[in-house]
């Protein structure tokens, strides 16, 4: 973390790829307090970003070690809270949604890779099949030295 005390009024804050974040109103113990200028939809209070977030701090731009989309996603209310767990869609809800997405989609494989092996002509799914003694050759088969 970069000496925050470097930190000065109206400084330019940016992310590790040079993007905008907001402007610095002024630290507020271990954190930066953005203009509410910065502070996106809701302009009428003033956003945090914590102080570790603080790579370094160069001339009059303060750099984050985080990319410019993901700082503000971090960006915290008075009280600590992010800005994105009040979202709709957060990093909460996309995540339990995409976790259930891969869930689908692993059963969805399962199911077709069965249907796969019993539309081979083989008689049998194919889990089925390479279960049974021999089916693959497998270790442990009769069929192995």
């Amino acid at each position: 973390m970069a000496d925050l005390s470097q930190i000065r009024e109206h400084m330019e804050v940016i992310g590790a790829d040079g993007v905008h974040v907001g402007t610095v109103d002024h630290v507020d113990g271990d954190r930066i307090k953005l203009v509410k200028a910065d502070s996106g939809s809701h302009q009428d209070h003033h956003h945090y970003i914590a102080g570790g977030l603080v790579a370094t701090v160069e001339g009059d731009k303060v750099r984050l070690s985080a990319n410019g989309q993901a700082a503000v996603l971090l960006e915290e209310e008075k009280g600590g809270e992010f800005i994105a767990d009040k979202a709709a869609l957060n990093w909460k809800t996309v995540g339990i949604g995409a976790a259930a997405a891969v869930g689908v989609a692993a059963v969805a494989g399962a199911v077709m890779m069965q249907r796969r092996g019993r539309d081979e002509g083989s008689g049998e799914g194919e889990a089925e099949r390479l279960s049974q003694p021999g089916g693959d050759g497998a270790v442990g088969s009769p069929n192995k030295v």
